[in-house]
């Protein structure tokens, strides 16, 4: 089937916004070109039905108005950069700072704000294309952009692919908030995830250092358990951010892998997440705010979370951590999934 395409209105400077949707099998996913993003997913709920398994608005005006990133690609750099800096081969690099003195996702412009154009689409695909130019928002070169979203019998792929014209950072990812309940508090959800090691952060959400152990702690993870059994517990790092919002280092393995498992208590629906990223962010919406959502349900804190394939936080910053630097001449290339089993 072809994928269907229809009006979603227009951002206040009167650009229009498409509403693509793509089917197959069960599954039909909707992706607005508003910061190219995940507005619906519906997947089989085991009982001859189907969920929605996504927050997303009705309304531009709401993604415009609400923030949070609900659904949206995000970058050029997910996630926090200290100071709103860094440097390349050396060189400093001044940065929009848009969350007190950090840079968040990329920065006040960054591809979240957008309006994607189709570049192509196919029976069960779509690729949005956007070019954020030299300079936006402090990021040296122009950075061209392709997100491509596919189906398959029991998943939803996003495939990344960006070039630069000069020497800059590059972390793109996808800010979807998951209930698999299909509505309500998510905290009943269990998950598991393949990590040993998580980033510890300061109340300013910069890591303290790449990695300590899970083991013994409430970001243990590594056995399945329901998120809502320790986000309460008295600890430091839950403290700092009111609950879940931190980076888990993948156990290492090559290509495309398993990194988690999330699973709704009530519906049963369990969604695998499959990325070639080293890291996941699990965030467990501690300060979603968002009125008007679908059907005119107001998102409320911990109604749907996050699980971010992504770089380590504030890579830029500590060159020691891995190469995250995208040089004329080399593509970025990374792919997540979404299986539903």
């Amino acid at each position: 089937m072809a994928v269907h395409a229809e009006p979603f209105g227009s951002v206040r400077d009167g650009r229009p916004v498409e509403k693509l949707i793509l089917r197959r099998g069960g599954l039909e996913a909707e992706v607005i070109t508003y910061g190219a993003a995940l507005r619906a997913l519906h997947v089989p709920d085991g009982r001859g039905g189907r969920l929605d398994v996504v927050l997303g608005y009705d309304a531009v005006s709401a993604y415009e108005d609400n923030g949070g990133y609900v659904g949206a690609v995000v970058g050029r750099y997910a996630n926090r950069i200290a100071g709103a800096g860094c440097t390349i081969d050396g060189r400093p690099v001044t940065l929009v700072p848009n969350e007190g003195s950090k840079q968040l996702h990329g920065g006040p412009h960054g591809f979240s704000r957008q309006v994607f154009t189709v570049a192509e689409q196919s029976g069960d695909s779509v690729t949005l294309a956007s070019t954020a130019p030299d300079g936006q928002d402090g990021w040296p070169g122009e950075l061209a952009l392709r997100v491509t979203y596919y189906l398959t019998d029991s998943a939803l792929g996003i495939r990344y692919e960006a070039v630069a014209n000069k020497p800059t950072h590059c972390n793109i990812t996808n800010h979807a908030y998951f209930n698999l309940n299909g509505g309500g508090d998510a905290m009943g959800h269990r998950l598991w995830v393949d990590a040993a090691r998580f980033t510890p952060v300061g109340p300013d959400s910069i890591p303290l250092r790449m990695w300590e152990d899970v083991q013994g702690t409430p970001l243990d993870f590594t056995s399945e358990k329901p998120i809502a059994r320790d986000i309460g517990a008295d600890w430091e790092q839950l403290r700092n951010v009111g609950g879940y919002d931190h980076n888990f280092l993948l156990n290492p393995a090559q290509g495309l892998r398993l990194a988690a498992r999330l699973t709704g208590e009530a519906s049963g629906v369990s969604m695998e997440v499959w990325t070639e990223k080293p890291a996941v962010q699990f965030y467990s919406g501690n300060f979603l705010n968002g009125p008007g959502g679908k059907g005119g349900v107001d998102y409320t804190p911990r109604m749907g979370v996050c699980l971010e394939t992504q770089f380590v936080p504030d890579s830029p910053n500590h060159p020691e951590w891995g190469d995250v630097v995208l040089r004329p001449g080399r593509r970025y290339d990374y792919t997540t999934e979404f299986r539903f089993v």
